[in-house]
């Protein structure tokens, strides 16, 4: 057992050597030298130099482009911190955040379909938000604010949060 461990690690070994004697061999051939850049000055306005050198910034004359400013500042992880209140809205670290242009559903409605059959329109609702938003990073803008509640349009991956509902939702008819 030992020896055939010993032999398996002299052949990659082996293998090993062998290729990085070939990639050396092919590099002379080449004519690429590795060493050759063991030359330059630190003085010369090569790009790459063997010495540290202090940049002039005043002698720069590149043009500052500032930042364009983010459409969507609001960065959160809807971790434990996250916690849904509502079938719109959430809180985040203390803050209460409501999602702009989505209805608010009471927890405890029942609705009817176009069946007839009666279906619990609000929980959905509700859970629906949580299961969108649980454990995903969300990237919002703040649409209005009023009373401490601010209005929030939110990003997943992207994508909008709402149009994400709209997918999960079941529709609320017989209201």
């Amino acid at each position: 057992m030992v020896r055939q461990i010993a032999i398996l690690l002299f052949q990659i070994v082996l293998v090993t050597g062998l290729g990085i004697a070939g990639i050396r061999i092919a590099s002379f051939f080449n004519g690429e030298n590795a060493y050759e850049t063991s030359g330059l000055a630190a003085n010369t306005e090569m790009l790459w130099t063997t010495s540290p050198v202090r940049i002039d910034v005043r002698r720069q004359n590149y043009e500052r482009i500032p930042t364009p400013p983010d459409p969507y500042p609001l960065k959160m992880h809807a971790d434990q911190r996250l916690r849904v209140i509502a079938s719109n809205s959430f809180t985040f670290k203390g803050q209460e955040f409501r999602l702009a242009g989505v209805e608010d559903v009471d927890r405890n409605r029942v609705c009817t379909g176009t069946d007839g059959r009666r279906y619990a329109c609000g929980l959905n609702a509700f859970k629906a938000l949580e299961n969108r938003l649980r454990g995903k990073y969300l990237e919002c803008r703040v649409a209005e604010e009023s009373d401490g509640v601010r209005a929030v349009e939110c990003l997943i991956r992207g994508q909008d949060v709402r149009a994400l509902l709209q997918e999960t939702v079941m529709p609320v008819a017989g209201r």
